[in-house]
């Protein structure tokens, strides 16, 4: 029930893009339904994970799904609104991101070293007709730094399937709270 009720709500919102001005704030509510929607999604199925198999099983589900998961919600939203996860330090190529994210990406991270409020999203103004909203990705959980934590810290077996699955693997040395990367939904007219 509550899958349908925020699908409808994604829905909803989407369709009144169509009918109706973008204003910013839309642009922003849009972007925060649709990137908790994804964050629940994947810290549903990460726990569900770890419950059936530990660190192991964690660790094939990002390799596997987690990215068919993002793909499935991104068609969901439709052809005007778009989401990714990118990181300046990618493990996947995919998830590499784009020249103008870089400076978003740095901003995130300039702001946190300078000891300052990080903001939950940072909107972009592409064009007239297209919006990014940045939202962190936070170090939060124990669970996270077992992969992408310090990298000699990380255990040889999973860092040995890392390797294995990407070639260009950039996806350690993060601390308790530091930014790791965003999730960027788009937005056009």
């Amino acid at each position: 029930m509550k899958k349908l009720i925020v699908f409808t709500c994604l829905l909803l919102a989407i369709l009144g893009l169509q009918a109706e001005e973008l204003t910013l704030e839309k642009v922003k509510k849009i972007a925060s339904k649709a990137t908790s929607e994804f964050n629940s999604k994947l810290k549903k199925e990460l726990k569900k994970s770890k419950r059936a198999g530990g660190t192991k099983a964690m660790t094939d589900y990002c390799i596997e799904d987690s990215r068919k998961m993002l793909e499935e919600l991104d068609k969901k939203l439709g052809s005007k609104v778009s989401i990714k996860r990118v990181s300046l330090n990618n493990r996947n190529e995919k998830a590499k991101a784009l020249e103008d994210e870089i400076k978003i990406l740095q901003s995130f991270e300039l702001i946190q070293k300078s000891d300052a409020y990080v903001p939950k999203q940072i909107v972009q103004i592409v064009d007239d007709n297209t919006y990014k909203v940045y939202s962190p990705i936070e170090m939060k959980s124990r669970d996270c730094k077992k992969c992408h934590g310090l990298e000699k810290k990380v255990s040889k077996d999973l860092k040995k399937r890392f390797s294995q699955v990407y070639k260009n693997d950039k996806g350690y040395g993060y601390k308790s709270a530091e930014i790791r990367g965003a999730v960027i939904v788009t937005i056009s007219k």
